[in-house]
């Protein structure tokens, strides 16, 4: 049995995203951990004890809540309810390590995942600090099988065999086509050596490469592609000094157009 971790602030953001992996998930056996995180700001409070006590009511209340929407549409899925108390990236890290789920699921505020992701928030210190496979689900996102799904690439040298595990069965579960897309820069790549090696790490599977130039703003280009080529679901790996770091600044996504519909798969180098 698949196990995945939803993480809920009980906002309708977070419940879309939790819709869309309950969809996503729904004809397999997958055991769902619905996580709430608090927190108390002012510890040096005398009645820090009581706020304590009180908010860990008001998180399991909300959860409850939460539970009741999700199983009025999924009745069957398996939900368990955590609500845990601390820093929100230890707790979630903590989490990992006792839960062993393979995927994170979480929402956005952003017309788009990686609108979101580059201009600051809570899921922008998730993807920092914490080094593990996740979902990010834009709030207007609503999950359609995935027929095509991009990955965003500069090619480089990364060990993909050590991330791929959650693309690969998302690939298997949908019979999607995997349209790696390659945003040439000035250095040299031996592009035949290059695909081959990708493709050893997806046996199998319907593979395409594809090649956009980087003009500046990237995050449009890549956007506008997936829209002309029919993708609906965006692949990035997110290791040090890669194309992940590099060409994603704010500067350029402020300028991006807004896409309410696409989410970001992020996979982490292990370790």
């Amino acid at each position: 049995m698949r196990r995945v971790l939803l993480l809920t602030d009980f906002s309708e953001i977070a419940r879309n995203a939790c819709i869309y992996a309950l969809k996503m998930f729904e004809k397999e056996k997958t055991h769902f951990e619905l996580l709430n995180v608090f927190d108390v700001e002012f510890s040096g409070s005398p009645y820090i004890m009581q706020i304590k006590e009180e908010m860990a009511e008001e998180s399991m209340r909300g959860l409850r809540k939460e539970l009741s929407l999700l199983h009025a549409k999924f009745p069957h899925s398996r939900i368990e309810l955590a609500s845990r108390f601390g820093a929100m990236t230890e707790v979630i890290n903590k989490e990992i390590e006792d839960f062993e789920p393979e995927l994170l699921i979480l929402g956005c505020k952003g017309e788009s995942a990686l609108e979101h992701f580059l201009l600051g928030s809570n899921a922008l210190e998730i993807i920092k600090h914490i080094h593990f496979p996740m979902l990010v689900v834009p709030r207007k996102a609503r999950f359609t099988p995935p027929e095509k799904i991009a990955f965003a690439t500069d090619m480089k040298d990364v060990d993909i065999s050590k991330m791929a595990e959650p693309l690969t069965h998302l690939v298997e579960a949908y019979n999607s086509e995997l349209l790696f897309l390659n945003v040439l820069e000035e250095q040299y790549i031996n592009r035949v050596e290059a695909e081959e090696k990708i493709a050893s790490h997806f046996p199998g599977l319907k593979l395409s490469f594809h090649f956009i130039d980087n003009e500046g703003d990237v995050c449009k280009s890549i956007l506008k592609w997936m829209d002309d080529n029919d993708a609906t679901l965006l692949t990035l790996v997110r290791h040090h000094h890669s194309f992940f770091e590099r060409i994603f600044n704010p500067h350029i996504i402020k300028k991006m157009v807004r896409h309410p519909h696409h989410p970001m798969l992020i996979l982490h180098e292990k370790g």
